[in-house]
């Protein structure tokens, strides 16, 4: 008996010691946690894009070398939409369905983020937009959340500046004809009919515009103490330059929203720009001990000195995602729970940022100057009174 027990013994420790062989421990064979991220990767709006993807790989590479979560490696499944809004539809239902992610990242458009924020709202996967600004991408979506300010808060911003810390009386604006660009006109021109400031020009254009010389030619005869203007990187640097080499610029101050912390601008504007100021959701040249690793990770993997709008905003939004996925758990519900109750999280700039009941940041403001010399944006100041930075009010101008 004994004999057959231990013949019986070594059959099963050998088949045990087989499968062992072939089979992996839990622990390696964990699945990865899944975060879907999209945006225009190709065509026209393709710099974006691809700068937001810089921040959203280097906050999962960061997370991994971490150990990922409790053990678990972060996958970042990406598609491109183009910077077409039926593609963001299509993605957005892959990354819900076909992927099943447990959180999405986006990194994408305005235009593109209103179609598709629906979509995966219906789906019940918890989403952060990253750079979108338009009140109707979070507004009705309760699985979406912006990380980014709402577009009528930077008009707000810049022309309360304006009146109140420059003394300035008439203004002439400049508006791109799209939701973003709308809504940070939207905001100065409540802000001047609030505190007295007088519009004396207006122009609305399309987002492809790059001539501007007649519409700054009939500025120049306004008489104004300041240009506002709307719009994606590549007009405000035509703009820039264009009102530079008129003799408008810097003789009136000009004011742009966060799209001055786009490549093109660093690329194109040189001393054209100098005196721009900007109303902008971070701002890299600070002290602070974060933002300067911060941007020494980012020169050292991509061998950029400059973190851009798109970039650094992505970077921070797929950052609370990982840090949903640590306190929720790696599952959607949990996530979305976690995201309603985040109460602060630091952004690279070292600001804390604190959420509203509608899912938007009370995100501050930084106001910065351009210098040619230093070839950066020059930090002024945070605005961080509630009054001014406040996503909410904004809300009930749009359906």
């Amino acid at each position: 008996m004994f004999i057959l027990s231990r013949r019986y013994g070594c059959i099963v420790a050998a088949a045990v010691f087989a499968v062992s062989i072939l089979v992996p421990s839990v622990s390696v064979a964990a699945e990865p946690i899944k975060i879907g991220f999209f945006g225009p990767l190709t065509d026209a709006f393709a710099g974006l894009g691809i700068e937001a993807k810089k921040g959203a790989d280097l906050a999962v590479k960061q997370a991994n070398a971490m150990g990922g979560v409790n053990g678990r490696l972060i996958e970042l499944v990406t598609y491109d939409d183009r910077g077409n809004r039926t593609e963001a539809v299509a993605v957005g239902r892959k990354l819900a369905d076909r992927d099943q992610v447990v959180a999405i990242v986006n990194g994408s458009l305005s235009l593109t983020s209103l179609a598709s924020a629906p979509v995966i709202n219906d789906a019940k996967v918890p989403m952060v937009v990253a750079y979108s600004n338009a009140v109707g991408v979070v507004k009705g979506n309760e699985y979406v959340y912006r990380w980014a300010s709402v577009a009528d808060v930077q008009g707000w911003v810049m022309a309360h500046h304006a009146v109140q810390e420059r003394g300035y009386k008439r203004f002439a604006i400049l508006m791109q004809d799209e939701e973003y660009g709308r809504g940070i006109i939207n905001g100065v021109e409540k802000a001047l009919e609030k505190l007295g400031g007088k519009v004396v020009y207006k122009k609305a254009f399309a987002p492809s515009e790059r001539e501007f010389r007649s519409m700054l030619t009939e500025i120049k005869d306004q008489n104004v103490d300041a240009v506002f203007m709307s719009g994606f990187g590549p007009p405000l640097t035509a703009v820039g330059r264009q009102g530079s080499e008129l003799g408008l610029f810097p003789e009136v101050q000009f004011y742009v929203g966060c799209d001055l912390n786009e490549i093109d601008w660093y690329n194109g504007i040189g001393q054209h720009g100098d005196g721009t100021i900007a109303t902008l959701e971070f701002i890299a040249p600070t002290d602070h001990a974060f933002t300067k690793q911060v941007m020494e990770a980012f020169e050292k993997e991509y061998g950029d000195k400059i973190i851009t709008h798109e970039a650094g905003l992505t970077y921070d939004a797929t950052r609370l995602v990982i840090d949903a996925i640590k306190r929720g758990g790696a599952d959607r519900e949990g996530i979305r729970k976690a995201l309603s109750e985040t109460k602060s999280f630091m952004n690279l700039s070292g600001a804390e940022v604190s959420f509203t009941d509608l899912r938007e940041p009370m995100l501050p403001i930084a106001l910065g100057r351009w210098d040619s010399a230093a070839e950066q944006i020059g930090f002024m100041k945070f605005v961080s009174d509630p009054e001014l930075i406040d996503p909410r009010p904004w809300y009930q101008y749009y359906k």
